[in-house]
């Protein structure tokens, strides 16, 4: 289990814009699956793009093999935001900080430089995110 820090936009739909903003300025790197940046905020776009990975991909296909297909965007919404989740919603990030590992360091950096920005301000929403000053105060 451990601590997570989730961070919320205050306005979801800017996922994309915020994400290119991070690997821009800060030098994230991103994987790309079919065309789709799969950036830290998670964005309407990632969500489409698993879900059309889970009913029509091969793979895709075998994980969740005891739901019917194609499987609806309420039900996989639900799978994946829903009660007891960690992950958060679409316009979020969601990262462990109880223990760092190494491939969350750069974004954590990332994010403690772009929380110094007006811009940071404008586009968060504090009083949603959970955890957000212990992750802003990690030391690496």
């Amino acid at each position: 289990m451990g601590t997570y820090s989730i961070i919320y936009l205050k306005k979801p739909e800017k996922a994309i814009e915020v994400n290119n903003l991070l690997k821009e300025q800060y030098n994230l790197k991103y994987e790309t699956y079919n065309g789709i940046d799969y950036g830290l905020f998670f964005s309407q776009e990632m969500f489409n793009e698993d879900l059309r990975f889970m009913n029509e991909d091969e793979e895709g296909i075998t994980n969740l093999p005891h739901f019917k297909r194609p499987i609806s965007k309420e039900t996989y919404y639900s799978l994946l935001f829903g009660l007891g989740n960690c992950f958060g919603d679409i316009g979020t990030v969601c990262i462990k900080i109880s223990s760092i590992s190494d491939k969350d360091i750069d974004t954590i950096a990332a994010l403690q430089k772009f929380s110094k920005t007006p811009k940071f301000k404008k586009l968060i929403n504090f009083r949603k995110s959970k955890n957000l000053q212990r992750l802003l105060q990690t030391k690496m």
